[in-house]
């Protein structure tokens, strides 16, 4: 754990680039939750989940943490944010960023998992027999027999990844990266080149599931655990421009929950990330595309939490949450920086009575905002010793968390 990188992140209101659970707390039943559908997935299952939480609420900060527990049991991950660049109408996109951001735990790539499998069967080779010629027809065969299951979903995807190692194996580079740019969406590969890899056409949006259903069945050929994919500020979905794009991307997403509850996607699990807007808004959001609601709303209302429906909602946090949170931050920034944060802490009930009140007036405490105001206080008190009452540490306090404006959604 990088103390320093995660402070520097969380003042600049990002998430961690790792050490998340360093700082996760008051989501400890949704852990749970999620430890328990890994699991599933892990044994075969295909699941949809979605989180519902306020800007800031702590949405980004928790697929962080999902991601770093899922890579850990030997899952590849895939992140993707939806924006306009990135509609989740254009399904075929929404595929190429699946890939382009595909993570084990050893590397980051689509590349990199198919060169570390082919190594694994080289190595293999090497064991078996000194013969060349031999070694080569063991690797074939292996690949070949590794893609038995892939080749049930798509022929063609399996034929792209035989032939990217024949081609590499034989030096032809070049043409390799084409293959690897085909399996990853690229289009616009000219016919010629795609004939020498054994394809036809390109990944859009008429095929685009069964080539991610096949990269999931290609992952767990190759002894992954399985494939999380999770979509980040799901809202965006809202922005477009007509109902009919607004009505292609939830349709979309009720395809994948319901080829997840019939089984589809083996060892898949799908995760949405929204606002309470993107769920509960009756012309823009899910309600307005009755096909998807009725799937996933509440068949109940109720105050009492249910951690095992589709839409599992982030609830601000509690004055326990935030005095745990403000102790790991105060250890964490003292580490760092070689000081004794002593006038910090000994305000800290005075600090966190200020956000409860403020929460009386907005329903709610945004942890994003309260962590970065907090980092902003550690350091300022840090730099000026002369800062030693609790009624300045206070005041500088209440002025920080004036200049904050919301951005993006980092927790």
């Amino acid at each position: 754990m990088d103390a320093e990188r995660i402070i520097n992140a969380l003042k600049n209101g990002n998430v961690p680039p790792d050490g998340v659970g360093e700082i996760c707390v008051g989501r400890e039943r949704e852990i749970e939750e999620f430890d328990k559908i890994l699991g599933k997935v892990k044994d075969g299952a295909a699941i949809t989940r979605f989180l519902n939480g306020e800007f800031g609420s702590g949405k980004s900060f928790f697929l962080k943490l999902l991601e770093e527990r899922a890579l850990s049991d030997n899952f590849v991950v895939a992140k993707v944010t939806l924006s306009r660049d990135v509609p989740f109408n254009k399904f075929e996109v929404v595929y190429r960023n699946i890939v382009a951001s595909l993570r084990c735990k050893t590397g980051v790539s689509l590349e990199h998992i198919i060169e570390k499998w082919i190594t694994q069967l080289r190595m293999m080779s090497l064991r078996e027999t000194t013969d060349p010629y031999q070694q080569e027809r063991i690797v074939i065969e292996n690949i070949s027999s590794d893609l038995n299951e892939v080749r049930k979903h798509s022929t063609t995807f399996a034929a792209a990844i035989e032939n990217y190692y024949k081609l590499s194996a034989r030096g032809d580079q070049e043409t390799a990266k084409y293959a690897m740019g085909w399996l990853s969406g690229e289009k616009n590969i000219p016919f010629t080149i795609k004939r020498q890899f054994g394809v036809k056409g390109d990944i859009d949006r008429e095929n685009a599931f069964k080539y991610l259903e096949a990269l999931s069945s290609f992952l767990r050929a190759l002894k992954y655990s399985g494939l999380i994919i999770l979509i980040d500020e799901a809202e965006h979905i809202m922005t477009l421009h007509t109902k009919k794009l607004r009505d292609m991307a939830y349709d979309y997403m009720r395809y994948i929950y319901d080829e997840c509850s019939i089984g589809r996607f083996q060892n898949t699990l799908f995760i949405f990330a929204g606002t309470p807007e993107f769920f509960e808004d009756p012309k823009l959001g899910v309600p307005s595309y009755t096909a998807l609601n009725e799937r996933i709303e509440d068949a109940i209302k109720t105050e009492f939490r249910d951690l095992r429906k589709p839409i599992i909602k982030l609830d601000g946090f509690r004055r326990e949450n935030l005095q745990e949170l403000s102790e790991r931050l105060i250890s964490m920034h003292e580490e760092v920086y070689g000081w004794e944060a002593t006038p910090v802490r000994e305000s800290l009930d005075g600090i966190i009575s200020r956000h409860e009140a403020n929460a009386e007036l907005t329903g709610y405490i945004s942890p994003r905002n309260f962590v970065k105001s907090f980092i902003s206080v550690l350091d300022i008190v840090h730099q000026n010793p002369e800062l030693r009452s609790e009624a300045e540490i206070l005041d500088l306090f209440e002025e920080k968390e004036m200049e904050f404006e919301e951005d993006e959604d980092w927790v």
